[in-house]
């Protein structure tokens, strides 16, 4: 008897589960599928236009890695924006709001921040490595990236109680899985080896 009633639990949860599941894509299957298609159409477009602007030609991987850090500070702009956001209710509100819609504010703000700083920490990891481990003549990657990385964060932070805030999320995602997935192909492809030994620190 026992058993039977764990069982229709367990069948339950996994019902509510799958309505949920079933919702959620529902409400942001769309924006998803936008962000893949938007995101995809980018990158297609830059690799085809970015070497008209005179990427580099740097052999050295320690050159590269520089270069990966000199974008950073474009993807850099989406956490002074978001340190300026808390900084802004703070201002407003106080550092300790009394209210709950105050609360509120502050809490979305520092949301934002939080997601900010661990999408930027990602991100950036992935594009230093891929960097690391480029073919001189494949750098145009890097700026690509960079910019599908800056787009998803702002569209992100700017429907961030809105089902739309998936189209964001979306960019930025493939963005940071683009980047680690090149650095695993190029490190695997040939060997682990192969490909670390070769940093030149000059």
């Amino acid at each position: 008897m026992a058993y039977s009633s764990a069982t229709t639990s367990t069948t339950r949860t996994g019902d509510s589960c799958c309505r949920a599941l079933e919702f959620e894509l529902k409400k942001n299957g769309p924006y998803m599928l936008a962000g893949l298609g938007v995101s995809g159409g980018l990158l297609l477009l830059a690799n085809r236009n970015i070497p008209a602007i005179g990427i580099p030609i740097l052999s050295s991987a320690a050159d590269r890695v520089a270069y990966a850090l000199r974008w950073t500070g474009l993807e850099g702009i989406s956490m002074v924006t978001a340190v300026w956001c808390v900084i802004g209710v703070r201002a407003k509100y106080g550092i300790e709001p009394t209210s709950s819609e105050e609360n509120r504010h502050l809490q979305i703000s520092q949301r934002i921040l939080r997601d900010t700083t661990e999408s930027f920490l990602t991100f950036t990891a992935a594009k230093l490595a891929l960097a690391s481990v480029l073919e001189a003549d494949n750098l145009r990657i890097i700026p690509a990236l960079s910019g599908l990385f800056i787009l998803g964060r702002y569209t992100f932070d700017a429907a961030i109680n809105h089902p739309a805030h998936a189209f964001g999320f979306t960019v930025s995602t493939v963005a940071t899985f683009t980047a680690y997935g090149l650095f695993l192909y190029k490190i695997f492809s040939k060997g682990i080896h192969s490909n670390l030994l070769p940093f030149s620190l000059r």
